[in-house]
């Protein structure tokens, strides 16, 4: 909307004006303001935020309030200066569980690669060491990137307290794949 500032009288022009517009007054040497207009454009539509959102926003905030608050607490309050996660047992079974999984890792690697350079020569017969080693490489790297990708899959989902059943692919509680 173009408003005239001595005369108080509107005059509406569309997007595609504009350039029109610039051009003529470009060619003249002259700008609008110095013609006395004013350019003002309608201000954008605000959409209302989605309320599972919200309800799911203040949620998450108050958890990490509670979780501050605790931290912050709990020098002064007795019952909750030993929290579990600072034995000496709960720091024991984090270590196995990853000791767990890098031999696991491991295992399997070593595992794709034995195959790869034995296996292939087993089922096919005599086969040239270059070869081997190639198909061997290709195969421990092929489960070690599946071995990461279920690995990182299970932290997020530990990490976060998501359910591995409501993982990606699976519908929700209410039956939607999807959020609203």
């Amino acid at each position: 909307m173009i408003k005239r500032l001595t005369s108080g009288s509107e005059d509406r022009l569309c997007a595609d004006d504009f350039p029109w517009l610039q051009k003529r007054a470009d060619a003249a040497g002259v700008s609008i303001k110095k013609l006395g207009f004013t350019i003002e454009l309608p201000e954008p539509q605000q959409q209302p935020r989605n309320p599972q959102l919200e309800a799911r926003c203040q949620r998450l905030r108050r958890e990490q309030e509670a979780r501050e608050y605790r931290q912050m607490t709990k020098s002064v309050d007795a019952a909750r200066r030993k929290e579990p996660e600072e034995s000496i047992a709960f720091q024991m079974k984090q270590i196995n569980r990853q000791l767990i999984w890098v031999g696991q890792f491991l295992l399997s690697v070593i595992a794709g690669f034995a195959f790869g350079v034995i296996g292939l020569e087993l089922i096919f017969g005599e086969l040239e060491l270059g070869f081997r080693l190639l198909w061997g490489t290709f195969f421990s790297v092929v489960i070690g990137v599946a071995e990461i990708y279920f690995l990182l899959r299970h932290l997020h989902f530990s990490e976060f307290g998501i359910p591995e059943e409501l993982g990606p692919n699976k519908k929700e509680p209410d039956g939607k794949p999807h959020q609203d």
